[in-house]
């Protein structure tokens, strides 16, 4: 009896380890795709310095010397806190959600590109005055500096599996 109540022990105590262990890569990883939310920093490409800051609530202000540089802010921002959000309504436009979930996306993914939204989209951006593209470049820095500054992938990539 003796020997089966170590066993069981034993047992119980490396389930209780595995489950810690799990616990804490979860939180690593977790924590690890979370922006910064206090501090300072540094945005490559700004022509004055600009400033973002969040209230009680969490809502952005962003304070910059001209318009690109308040883009690119604004891109910044919008990668740390909303990069997966941003993605998936890019796939959804584009029909390539199925790269994400598999075979259930496939038939929406169907209906979606009939619209030929991305081929519609390259057009419209063919055709953009120069300042719409400095904005739209502006933009698309800051999205790319704002990923760029994360540890680690937005966690509902890790939930989805995706790299």
């Amino acid at each position: 009896m003796g020997q089966l109540r170590r066993w069981v022990t034993r047992i119980v105590v490396a389930l209780v380890l595995c489950a810690g262990l799990a616990a804490a890569g979860a939180w690593w990883a977790l924590h690890r795709s979370l922006p910064a939310y206090a501090g300072s920093g540094t945005l490559e490409g700004l022509a004055a310095a600009a400033t973002i800051e969040r209230d009680a609530l969490g809502v952005v202000t962003i304070e910059s010397g001209n318009r690109l540089d308040a883009i690119r802010a604004l891109g910044f921002v919008h990668a740390q806190e909303r990069y997966f959000e941003m993605d998936l309504t890019r796939r959804s436009a584009a029909g390539e959600l199925s790269e994400l979930f598999g075979a259930a996306a496939i038939e929406l993914d169907r209906k979606h590109r009939l619209h030929r939204f991305r081929a519609r989209a390259v057009q419209v951006a063919g055709s953009a005055t120069p300042q719409e593209r400095s904005s739209i470049d502006a933009y698309v820095a800051g999205v790319n500096a704002g990923l760029a500054a994360l540890d680690g992938r937005p966690f509902p990539y890790l939930l989805l599996r995706q790299a």
